[in-house]
């Protein structure tokens, strides 16, 4: 009988396994930022392409309605004495609301009550520059009458999944619809200035867009806003018509879709893109300065939809004299945005 002669089994040793990990180590290394690129080229597209549906939203409301949606109706926390330029009825209803229908949103809109309150906001009781309207009464509480608790309802088509910030804005606060109910923040909103051509908010300026400013001063939204896109006379591929922000700001105040609350105007691109928060000498990237401020985790600028429903992306190095003259829509000039 024949013997069968076998070789003895050679393993690794400890040095080709140390070898053969770092190789590994390597390639990771290597592929990492690659994928990271491909996963932030599709949420790019995907934030650009949310812009895009909601601009067309907005022309669609444009066409039934004939006026674009205001940027919301009866602001509860606008410096205004009794007599004064405030709404007798506070809703602090957001724009969107009005859109919902436009935007493959009609379930959740048919669950609204667009003729009461969204948010409680009304005197700023310690706050630090407004007493809120004193004009007006709240149209029914938004802690019963089912609108506040649908506020916190997150839309996919109002999220750009390049910010990892968190989604909802708390209860219980100034910028929330009711102190029992949170709120779906947005990362993107109507072109509406934030202090009305840099003055404060103490001198019922928050109604400035129907109640006092002038054509050539106004952007296309404002409170109780009525703009049509003929009114757009710098041109509509020159005017910005929805602008993208953070659901991060510096102490608050984020945007909401659903309600307007303390100082959720819109965003205004006015004063730079991309101006972060700063913390002992360095910027919190991700989380704006203030208030209605333009910005996004995109690097090198944000996305606008322009008043032909086109999107554009806008550098942060844009001097605030270009942006401000994109925000108007009708001050004479046509800004070059490239």
């Amino acid at each position: 009988m024949s013997r069968i002669l076998t070789c003895p089994r050679r393993g690794f040793t400890l040095i080709e396994l140390l070898v053969v990990i770092a190789i590994i180590a390597i390639l990771i290394g290597l592929l990492l930022p690659a994928v990271q690129k491909v996963r932030e080229a599709a949420a790019r597209a995907k934030c650009q392409n949310n812009l895009r549906q909601l601009a067309i939203g907005v022309h669609n409301y444009e066409s039934s309605n004939r006026v674009l949606p205001p940027a919301g109706k009866g602001y509860g926390w606008c410096g205004s004495q009794v007599g004064g330029t405030g709404d007798t009825s506070i809703q602090n209803m957001s724009g969107w609301v009005l859109v919902l229908p436009f935007i493959e949103q009609g379930a959740l809109f048919s669950k609204l009550n667009i003729t009461r309150a969204f948010s409680y906001q009304t005197t700023i009781t310690g706050n630090c520059c407004s007493s809120g309207n004193l004009n007006g009464t709240l149209a029914g509480d938004p802690a019963t009458n089912g609108n506040g608790a649908l506020m916190s309802t997150v839309i996919s088509g109002f999220i750009c999944t390049s910010d990892p910030g968190s989604r909802i804005e708390p209860a219980g606060s100034y910028y929330g619809p009711t102190g029992s109910h949170s709120g779906a923040r947005t990362n993107y909103d109507f072109i509406a200035s934030r202090s009305d051509s840099g003055l404060s908010f103490t001198a019922n300026l928050c109604n400035n867009w129907s109640k006092s400013a002038t054509a050539g001063t106004r952007y296309p939204f404002g409170e109780n806003s009525t703009t049509a896109l003929t009114d757009i006379s710098d041109g509509t591929s020159n005017t910005f018509l929805i602008g993208e922000s953070t659901v991060l700001v510096n102490n608050g105040k984020a945007n909401t879709w659903g309600y307007r609350a303390w100082v959720m105007t819109g965003v205004d691109p006015n004063g730079g893109i991309n101006v972060w928060h700063t913390l002992a000498g360095n910027k919190v990237i991700g989380t704006l300065s203030s208030w209605g401020q333009a910005g996004s985790l995109h690097t090198g600028g944000c996305f606008f939809a322009m008043g032909d429903a086109s999107v554009r992306f806008v550098r942060d190095s844009m001097s605030s004299t270009i942006l401000l003259q994109a925000s108007r829509m009708a001050d004479g000039n046509t800004p070059t945005l490239d």
